[in-house]
């Protein structure tokens, strides 16, 4: 028996994230979901906006899930009701025609975009900002303390008292 090849549309650069939107398209809950906002909004809100009454047969998700750096953040958006947008499917190609989803250029800036996200959430786990000017971080048990003056990095001592 062979599979369904998956439309094109669905394709992610990572495997893992493919993965997961795979799982999320596939989910009864997206499923049930992408129903209700076609029986809530059975129109095509893009024709609606030019005057023109279309039937809409796709649920387009305005912020793209595959920008997003991790499952849940994924899911997040995916199940997100605003944003969510009934369209017809002239629209819906139009829409990703002008994104420019799979164009070469577009697919390095939104991977330079998911890579700086992917570092400020980094850096905000691993940094703490003091008061007085000195920045403190912590990372795989090293503390560096930096200042405008010196720099310096000692051993992190979590379980000193126990090994003297």
């Amino acid at each position: 028996m062979t599979q369904k090849k998956k439309p094109t549309s669905w394709r992610c650069r990572n495997p893992k994230q493919q993965k997961d939107k795979a799982e999320i398209y596939n989910s009864r809950e997206w499923r049930e979901l992408r129903i209700m906002k076609l029986r809530a909004n059975p129109l095509c809100e893009e024709c609606e906006r030019e005057g023109i009454v279309t039937s809409a047969h796709a649920v387009h998700h305005r912020h793209p899930i595959e920008d997003s750096t991790s499952k849940a953040e994924m899911r997040k958006w995916a199940f997100m009701w605003e944003n969510l947008v009934s369209v017809c499917d002239a629209c819906h190609a139009k829409i990703h025609k002008e994104q420019g989803k799979g164009t070469k250029a577009l697919v390095k800036q939104r991977a330079e975009q998911r890579l700086e996200r992917w570092e400020d959430s980094i850096m905000n786990k691993f940094v703490k900002k003091e008061d007085n000017g000195i920045q403190t971080e912590i990372h795989e048990g090293f503390v560096r303390e930096s200042n405008t003056d010196r720099t310096c990095e000692t051993q992190a001592q979590t379980n000193s008292k126990g090994k003297s």
